[in-house]
């Protein structure tokens, strides 16, 4: 029998992504510590602990105004399932209207040809 779950531990370490947010953007630890009402040495605890729990993750991700559950999500293989919007679907609406229109206007444009040219 076939399962639908993966059984190995492969996920991202948690600390690192956000220290590497941190290095990468100049952040001063000092600073965020302030801003979230924590000490320095919890600050330092996070970016070591390969998991997180959800509510700090949240606090770090509107603290620090970046979405990490995004890069979460964008490691995980394209073919699993979400309850997100979907943000392109104006865009696919927009498109399939656009591509109708031209259907209309290209039929259009062959019957005035049709006509023009029997004359």
């Amino acid at each position: 029998m076939k399962t639908k779950f993966i059984q190995k531990n492969t996920s991202p370490h948690l600390g690192k992504l956000v220290k590497d947010h941190i290095t990468k953007h100049k952040v001063y630890k000092s600073s965020l510590s302030r801003y979230m009402e924590r000490q320095p040495s919890t600050i330092e605890y996070y970016l070591k602990k390969p998991t997180l729990q959800t509510a700090i993750l949240w606090e770090l991700s509107t603290s620090l105004k970046h979405n990490f559950f995004m890069d979460l999500a964008a490691q995980l293989p394209a073919d699993f399932t979400t309850n997100a919007p979907d943000p392109t679907l104006p865009f696919k609406e927009r498109i399939a209207a656009l591509e109708e229109e031209n259907k209309i206007l290209t039929t259009k444009v062959e019957t005035l040809m049709a006509v023009v040219g029997k004359r």
